[in-house]
């Protein structure tokens, strides 16, 4: 006779019921986001951010499907990031079809558009705007970590990926963008500031996690539902705050988006909600 047994036999049931009440419980997995109130922190596995192997390797795992999703007439409605990528993510669908406008605004009256992709990971952006875009030739940059650089290079290797920030930044681009990244930038003003001149027409950020009644805060993000191994620290931030950089660095706002997407987050002052902006960038060399 086991144990278990041997005890269910000599107590009572309503002893055996306490003694099982009083078993520790499995550990629970963390949350996916997290509040930091003491701001943006080092060490650990936010160290790593998003250079690790298992960012690059998920989306090497679902390019071909894809690319094969964003073929043909079907609709746009994919999440790359989707444990099984599909086509039909109206949120997805909501934000691709909202950087075909913008992409075709930069491209009005051209037949040639070069783009920016900052933190555009292997260049998702690139397969849209070619899919949006037919007849526009591209001339498609990414900047992003060594990981995902090397994995954009092997999936395509006609685009221009960029590790450091010297050589993405030594030119400039018709259509610069960033779409879920620029709060992943602890110094955001700065790299905002720094996008903004690396355009020559527009700027488009989206995907900003941004919040209204409060300052901006700091969160942690663990991925791991995504199949990201890794951890990393990111702003929601305050829209007033973005907006007011952005007019004190000369940016002009052409169109605002909304972006379907508003993760919970435990204890955090503010829920967030996400959203997009389009900023005209005035330059000698700005199209008309």
């Amino acid at each position: 006779m086991n144990s278990r047994r041997l005890i269910r036999r000599i107590l009572p049931p309503a002893v055996v019921d306490l003694l099982k009440a009083m078993r520790p419980l499995p550990p629970q997995p963390p949350p996916e986001w997290e509040y930091l109130p003491d701001g943006w922190q080092d060490g650990g596995a936010d160290a790593q951010g998003w250079n690790v192997e298992s960012v690059a390797n998920s989306q090497r795992e679902k390019w071909s499907r894809f690319v094969s999703l964003a073929s043909g007439n079907g609709p746009l409605g994919i999440s790359h990031e989707a444990a099984v990528p599909g086509n039909h993510d109206y949120g997805a669908h909501a934000t691709i079809m909202t950087f075909g406008y913008v992409a075709a605004l930069a491209a009005r009256r051209t037949d040639f558009l070069s783009i920016l992709d900052w933190g555009g990971g292997t260049g998702h952006y690139a397969v849209l705007a070619r899919a949006l875009l037919p007849g526009v030739v591209l001339d498609y940059h990414c900047k992003d970590m060594p990981r995902l650089c090397a994995a954009g290079r092997e999936l395509q290797p006609e685009a221009t990926f960029h590790e450091d920030e010297a050589s993405c930044f030594a030119r400039r681009y018709d259509l610069v963008i960033a779409s879920g990244s620029l709060h992943y930038s602890r110094d955001w003003r700065a790299a905002m500031q720094s996008l903004a001149a690396a355009s020559n027409g527009w700027l488009y950020l989206t995907r900003l996690p941004l919040v209204r009644t409060v300052p901006s805060f700091v969160v942690r993000q663990r991925p791991y539902m995504h199949g990201y191994d890794t951890e990393y620290c990111g702003w929601f931030l305050n829209r007033s705050e973005m907006l007011d950089h952005a007019a004190a660095i000369g940016l002009s706002l052409s169109r605002e988006f909304l972006v379907p997407e508003s993760p919970p987050v435990g204890n955090a002052p503010e829920r967030c909600q996400y959203g997009g902006f389009l900023f005209r960038v005035q330059t000698a060399n700005s199209r008309p």
